[in-house]
């Protein structure tokens, strides 16, 4: 289950980013790195990709003092990063990257450009970079370390933040090299606000527009059948490497992210026509059972190492997912075919769906969300059908989110709190008694 807590840093005084106009550029500071080619670009590899991009002379910084990345930063302000910039820019459009790929691309640039730096040198020239893209993403330092300040658009779990002016900036270490020992403490830095105004706050969902179109000659050829649906499919493993390590999110963010599109209509165009003239609690019985049966059940730990949820195209790739990743799926799935609203339910250690009938009488275990009323949908209860709750679950107090993604919340209050429409006013699962059928399982 999706947890629902956020690390928040100890003893944390927060550093405004480094915008700093003063200094020269000093020759005897620049430096060339391995990897760059005759032609004055780096070559680097993003995800399986091989890219190029035109050099950025780094500035050296011997330190995470805070005379040191002064004295670097304004050093940059004197480069000119049109070039660079504008290679970057290119790649990201070709490439239908979100802010978070954005993100990831400049890491993997600097890194291929600074692969003998320094964390510190690293860190500063991502954050220069990020800057000049139009990002509001700013620095902190500990004794040894630079740190990444990066706001989301979104709530993260299982990620260290901190609050600036009632907004949560994410702590961000150098991949290569972290330093763990000193996450808890954070130093401050000499503030200027020159150039954050306006800056952006990254968002991780994707559209339409920030669809990824990832060039790959080994697409991964998927076939799923339960008896009553069957669904062939290909997907991108390039893009499935860049999904594997995504920030934590909730549930709703992941159903209704538009990754791959052309997928998307592969496996809309499909599953269509199999349900054509049924009736909406038909359908939505037959997308269950094919849900509940066509994936293995693995815990994430088990699979990943780690918590993680599944964007809708990676339990096509993976075969095997747990509650959650089934919970997304579904409520994709009837969302999109049958046009119904979908609300997610958290329960203690599981996750399931709900559903809005609107044609069809909806009987067996849901709850009333001001006047409508929704149907427990549970994908991971193998073998039951729409309207059946797990016996375990009947009783307890659920937490209930809507299928629109929710912004991330800027009040001070704790992510513990569930944040419940104030419609919304539900004791326990029950029964709709009106249109219960004979056959329906009481609480």
């Amino acid at each position: 289950m999706l947890k629902n807590f956020r690390y928040i840093v100890g003893l944390v005084v927060a550093c405004i980013a480094l915008w700093l106009p003063s200094g020269n550029m000093n020759a005897s500071e620049l430096t060339a790195e391995p990897g760059m080619v005759a032609d004055g670009t780096v070559d680097f590899v993003f995800f399986g990709t091989p890219l190029h991009a035109p050099i950025l002379q780094p500035v050296k910084v011997k330190s995470a003092s805070e005379h040191d990345v002064f004295r670097a930063w304004s050093d940059y302000q004197r480069l000119d990063m049109s070039e660079a910039l504008s290679s970057l820019r290119a790649i990201s459009d070709d490439m239908g990257l979100n802010d978070w790929l954005v993100l990831a691309l400049v890491r993997s640039y600097a890194d291929a450009l600074l692969s003998s730096g320094t964390p510190v040198e690293r860190v500063l020239l991502e954050q220069c970079l990020l800057v000049n893209m139009g990002y509001d993403v700013r620095l902190a330092r500990t004794n040894k370390q630079l740190l990444l300040l990066v706001p989301f658009e979104q709530e993260v779990y299982e990620r260290c933040f901190v609050k600036i002016g009632g907004k949560d900036y994410y702590l961000m270490f150098d991949d290569l090299e972290s330093d763990p020992g000193e996450k808890s403490v954070l130093y401050p830095c000499e503030p200027s606000k020159k150039g954050t105004a306006g800056g952006k706050t990254l968002s991780l969902l994707f559209s339409e527009e920030s669809a990824l179109n990832i060039p790959t000659d080994d697409e991964y050829d998927c076939d799923f059948d339960d008896g009553m649906i069957h669904v062939a499919c290909k997907v991108n493993p390039r893009v499935m490497q860049m999904l594997r390590d995504y920030p934590l999110m909730d549930l709703e963010c992941y159903a209704s992210s538009v990754v791959l599109p052309q997928f998307r209509d592969a496996i809309e165009g499909q599953l269509m026509p199999q349900l054509e003239g049924m009736s909406q609690c038909d359908a939505a019985d037959a997308l269950l059972h094919f849900v509940q049966f066509v994936f293995g059940y693995e815990d994430d730990m088990k699979q990943y190492g780690r918590e993680k949820v599944n964007f809708v195209e990676e339990n096509f790739y993976y075969d095997k997912n747990d509650c959650e990743d089934r919970s997304v799926l579904y409520a994709y799935l009837v969302h999109a075919l049958l046009g119904l609203d979908v609300q997610f339910i958290q329960f203690p250690g599981h996750d399931c769906t709900a559903v809005r009938f609107t044609d069809c009488l909806t009987r067996g275990n849901g709850y009333y969300y001001g006047k409508d009323y929704y149907l427990i949908c549970d994908p991971s209860y193998i073998g039951a059908p729409i309207g059946q709750c797990m016996p375990e679950f009947r009783s307890v107090l659920p937490v209930v989110k809507t299928l629109v993604p929710v912004l991330a919340s800027e009040t001070e209050e704790s992510p513990l709190v569930p944040r419940l429409d104030k419609r919304f006013n539900l004791y326990s699962l029950s029964i709709d008694h009106a249109q219960q059928g004979d056959n329906t399982e009481d609480n």
